[in-house]
């Protein structure tokens, strides 16, 4: 089933300081894969790393998202995940974020403090500064736990050919229906692969 997203869906100093060090967190853990560190022993290749990548990347944008589940709980859950996305790229204010956020929200990222205020500050400093934009490409809700793979560009600045970052972010619900727990995997997206696949395409299976 898929569905298309909602039409509608900074602070202080400190919030600007945690924006950049998350971003450059992540924009470090890849470049640490791009590739061996001269000077090491070279020899035929053992990884993706140490493979020729000549394969260009490709990032689709203004995607239709496609929620996976099989229970009408299921795809309203997975239809307010969606309007999360849209608040913190469109309208990232606290206000907008506890409408969907539990003031108890339990943060895992290392990047973001707990509870709905972390996740509003982060997206209001970075919107305030760049053309933020947020893709959702697929949500997966199973009972009171939902997955999303998510494409966040230009974080950290203004770049039309920004491929930004791939991640895929795990919640889980509270009894209430408002997000109690979240945990992330984020990884920058490289310009060229290995593979031709890309980081969030769908090659194979029902689409």
């Amino acid at each position: 089933m898929q569905i298309t997203k909602p039409n509608s869906l900074v602070f202080s100093l400190s919030t600007t300081m945690l924006l950049g060090g998350a971003v450059a967190a992540m924009t470090g853990a890849s470049q640490a894969l791009a590739g061996p560190v001269a000077g090491q022993a070279s020899g035929p290749p053992t990884t993706s790393q140490e493979q020729e990548m000549n394969q260009r990347n490709t990032v689709p944008k203004s995607v239709i998202p496609k929620i996976i589940t099989d229970t009408e709980e299921g795809r309203k859950r997975a239809e307010t995940l969606i309007e999360i996305y849209a608040i913190l790229a469109n309208d990232p204010t606290v206000e907008n974020v506890r409408k969907h956020v539990r003031e108890d929200y339990i943060q895992h990222s290392p990047m973001l403090p707990d509870g709905p205020q972390g996740v509003a500050m982060f997206f209001a400093s970075a919107r305030a500064q760049y053309p933020v934009a947020i893709d959702v490409h697929r949500v997966m809700v199973i009972g009171d736990w939902a997955v999303a793979h998510v494409n966040f560009r230009n974080l950290d600045k203004v770049d039309p050919d920004d491929l930004g970052f791939a991640a895929v972010d795990i919640y889980r619900f509270g009894p209430e229906g408002k997000l109690a727990e979240h945990w992330d995997a984020v990884q920058g997206i490289p310009t060229h692969s290995v593979n031709p696949h890309g980081m969030l395409l769908q090659i194979g299976g029902d689409k």
